[in-house]
């Protein structure tokens, strides 16, 4: 599980594909706000970025764990953001729920 992953060009990404280099399963978190863009980015593909080392493509698993590692639990979670319109359709975002989702789905983080 690799949290902070929005996009192909920062940190979340490159140990996201190293560990993909080295055989891990790879499960992302992604902020709430751009969530939906970085799914239509991995619908897209993106390209010579996506190519291991040994010339396949990463796989990333699951990405549907929104993750605002901004609140730990949902009680922390405040009415300005539970209304927020980038939030709108999402649940789950704290990092006690994000975890618990993980965990149900693969066993363990």
């Amino acid at each position: 599980f690799v949290a902070g992953v929005a996009d192909s060009s920062g940190y979340g990404w490159a140990i996201a594909k190293q560990l993909a280099n080295a055989g891990a399963t790879i499960v992302v978190g992604t902020w709430p706000p751009v969530l939906s863009l970085f799914e239509r980015g991995l619908k897209k593909g993106f390209g010579d970025d996506q190519v291991l080392k040994d010339g396949s493509m990463m796989k990333i698993e699951k990405v549907i764990y929104p993750l605002d590692a901004m609140f730990s639990t949902p009680e922390e979670i405040p009415a300005d953001i539970l209304e927020n319109k980038r939030y709108a359709g999402l649940e789950h975002y704290d990092i006690k729920s994000c975890a618990e989702a993980v965990k149900r789905d693969f066993g363990k983080v």
